[in-house]
């Protein structure tokens, strides 16, 4: 089997997508073999640095899709070339004050601010793992797939743990106000609505991302607050009864964050069940913005001990908080957890 890169391509994204044609089971085999070997030579290391990058560019068109809808929700994504200056307006959101003048009276002015722009600088966002290499001659449709699927998932992540560093040294620092950190054991409902409230004032209704844990333990309580569960309308009651993730509390939205194990025994997540993030419905700017600068990249190198396949990844991305007052900050310490 000879194959162009271009063809390799193809093949690679017939078979993650699970779209093979005729021979193409018997081709990803081959090239697997050439790749990897059957235990009776050594490779050509620069196969495998072929077959990684294959691997990395399908996972970054995957991971896309993925961070324009999850982390699309509350920053604002924009795609650049490594090389390309990008400049994003930061919202003035307070009002101007004016003061009113009988007819014949003197008349105060009042300044109105401008807009303000900064530009985005890259940064090198950077993460790495490891795959054992036996296993993917003998099942290399599902062992491909499966790689390929974890590196767009290491890439999400990269955003993720970023935007919450973000947000913890956000909330350190004041930027995002003491009104807007809900924090405690047992929270209650009405706490969760007053912070609703406060974010509410910027117009729109507020979401509520965070694990289902949390999302669970505050929409429950729509049925057994004293109040509430006399106001529930027979959509919110089937909704609490049999969706896997309820989507309206009280007086916002919720959304739930993709958490899975990291574990086989189901005892860690990828993060934290007990805290989550709501931001503010209205307008148009997002309090993040994200830029990413070019595609996702890889270095490959081997473990001459333990044979071991080991790859780091890097992005060159921008992510900022512009608007830190349109965030809230919801941590319940003892009545969340796996």
């Amino acid at each position: 089997m000879t194959l162009s890169t271009d063809k390799l391509r193809g093949l690679f994204s017939r078979v993650i997508d699970d779209k093979m044609e005729e021979k193409d089971s018997q081709h990803i085999r081959e090239f697997a073999t050439r790749v990897f070997g059957t235990g009776e030579f050594n490779p050509d290391p620069s196969l495998l640095h072929q077959f990684n990058n294959l691997v990395v560019q399908k996972a970054d068109e995957i991971a896309k899709p993925i961070v324009t809808n999850m982390i699309g929700i509350f920053a604002s994504t924009k795609n650049a070339r490594r090389d390309q200056v990008i400049k994003y307006e930061i919202p003035t959101k307070n009002k101007a004050k004016v003061r009113w003048s009988a007819n014949g009276s003197g008349v105060d002015l009042v300044r109105v601010e401008g807009k303000k722009f900064d530009v985005a600088v890259p940064k090198t966002f950077t993460t790495g793992f490891y795959y054992e290499p036996f296993g993917m001659v003998e099942d290399a449709e599902a062992s491909i797939r499966t790689l390929t699927q974890d590196i767009a998932n290491a890439k999400v992540r990269l955003y993720l743990d970023a935007i919450a560093q973000l947000t913890a040294t956000a909330t350190a620092s004041g930027e995002i106000p003491t009104a807007n950190i809900l924090s405690g054991d047992n929270l209650a409902l009405a706490d969760y609505n007053k912070l609703a409230s406060t974010l509410g004032r910027y117009g729109g209704r507020p979401l509520f991302v965070a694990d289902t844990l949390l999302i669970d333990h505050f929409a429950m309580q729509q049925a057994t607050d004293a109040t509430y569960k006399n106001l529930l309308t027979d959509n919110i009651r089937e909704e609490l009864l049999t969706s896997l993730n309820p989507s309206t509390i009280g007086r916002s939205d919720a959304f739930n964050l993709v958490n899975p194990f990291t574990d086989e025994r189901n005892s860690k997540v990828e993060l934290p069940v007990n805290k989550g993030y709501m931001f503010a419905g209205g307008g148009t700017q997002k309090p993040f913005v994200l830029t990413e600068f070019g595609g996702l990249r890889q270095m490959t190198e081997q473990d001459i001990e333990d044979e071991r396949i080991k790859i780091k990844l890097a992005q060159d991305a921008d992510i900022q908080l512009i608007y830190g007052q349109a965030i809230g900050v919801v941590t319940e310490n003892t009545s969340v957890a796996l």
